[in-house]
């Protein structure tokens, strides 16, 4: 091999030597990029998700969040509007005397309820004005309601709690009634009636059946006049039922018709279980025969009494005693307000009554007296009274012919 040969060759392997060293180097220094750049990533990965983990951290509520945020929720709800203006009502009542007007003499059944009402009432009327009752006993409550309608306050200063039944003899068109039943407002109620028809034992009846035909014997009872429950139910029972019912009306209230029992004078009286349970307790557990009670099944508490609609055998004379008899029991003890009694103090006069039926202390003092807590909200009684108003004019007629006053 000539010398100048062996230089090239040498060269050449040179030049083969260097690039193979070249490309090896650049190999090598791509390997080290990528290696860098997933270590580069990796490290941004893990520096991302502990900046997620500690923003996690950081928006999750911790338990004294959790408990601010239900106080704050709390607070919102105690401090949402209220339906009236609460100082404006508090600013009027403050130092104020409301008069509950009661359509009977004292010592019944409505005036012992109204008083424990009154007692009560008014801590949850805002300014907490005094509570008072004054009895206005006159055609079975009718006085008190056109007084109430016609010439007392309308400002909220006289609120009533009269025999409800007038409310009927105001839809039948009695002259007599100088209100609109559709113009009161109705505040709620704190109990509903189930009208008994008890006889003193000394009167000798045991069942309704001896009053009814063909043999039937005669029963005397006591009322207060057209309107009145103990009145109007007795007509119905002669009418409809042909029983042998006469009514002496006049008594001022229920506490006289059941003296005039006592005395022997009368037989029976209808009676709502609430008053026999209050106000004439010792008469309905030592001495009184429950005949019939006006009501469409069997009451719990009386499961040996049987229910008027037993002795009912036709349509029309069903739709005559509910809505002249049973029904009228719904409204019978109506908690009202004057037509233009301004809106704020009706409604809350309205939430005060609902407040009272939440009142322990006058539930249990209604317990002890006998009277029976099944209530009715302000919009609940005037809806029962908005269906009253809309009878059928067929029952409207034959109604007006048996209740309302020549």
């Amino acid at each position: 091999m000539s010398l100048t040969r062996a230089l090239t060759n040498s060269w050449r392997y040179s030049l083969i030597a260097f690039s193979m060293i070249a490309v090896l180097a650049l190999a090598s220094a791509a390997c080290g990029d990528d290696d860098d750049d997933d270590d580069a990533e990796s490290e941004a990965t893990e520096e991302e998700t502990e900046e997620a983990e500690e923003t996690a951290v950081a928006e999750e509520p911790t338990e004294e969040a959790t408990e601010e945020g239900t106080a704050a929720e709390a607070t919102a709800d105690e401090e949402a509007p209220a339906d009236f203006d609460e100082e404006a009502v508090a600013d009027f009542y403050s130092g104020q005397t409301v008069t509950m007007i009661v359509g009977v003499s004292a010592g019944g059944g409505f005036d012992t309820q109204a008083r424990l009402i009154a007692e009560h009432l008014g801590q949850y009327i805002p300014g907490n004005p005094t509570v008072i009752v004054e009895n206005m006993p006159g055609a079975g409550s009718l006085v008190a309601w056109n007084h109430v309608y016609n010439a007392a306050p309308q400002d909220g200063t006289v609120i009533s709690y009269s025999i409800g039944a007038q409310i009927l003899q105001q839809i039948l068109g009695n002259p007599a009634a100088e209100f609109d039943a559709a113009e009161f407002q109705y505040l709620g109620a704190i109990t509903q009636d189930e009208f008994l028809l008890p006889v003193t034992s000394g009167s000798g009846l045991t069942s309704f059946e001896q009053v009814l035909p063909p043999d039937s014997e005669e029963l005397i009872m006591g009322g207060t006049a057209a309107g009145s429950s103990d009145t109007d139910i007795p007509n119905i029972l002669r009418e409809v039922l042909g029983a042998n019912v006469n009514v002496v009306t006049g008594y001022d209230g229920t506490s006289n018709v059941v003296l005039a029992m006592e005395s022997g004078e009368l037989d029976g009286v209808i009676v709502g279980l609430s008053s026999a349970q209050s106000a004439f307790g010792e008469q309905f557990e030592n001495d009184w025969n429950i005949l019939v009670t006006l009501t469409a099944e069997q009451m719990e508490e009386l499961p040996d009494v049987p229910p008027i609609l037993d002795f009912v055998d036709d349509e029309e004379s069903e739709q005559i005693v509910r809505l002249g008899a049973i029904d009228p029991g719904q409204y019978i003890r109506p908690l009202t307000a004057g037509p233009e009694v301004p809106e704020d103090r009706v409604l809350a006069l309205a939430r005060a009554i609902e407040l009272l039926l939440e009142d322990e202390e006058f539930l249990a003092a209604a317990t002890e007296q006998g009277t029976v807590i099944n209530p009715l909200t302000a919009q609940e009684l005037t809806d029962i009274i908005a269906a009253a108003i809309g009878m059928p004019e067929g029952v409207k007629a034959r109604l007006q012919e048996l209740l309302l006053v020549s």
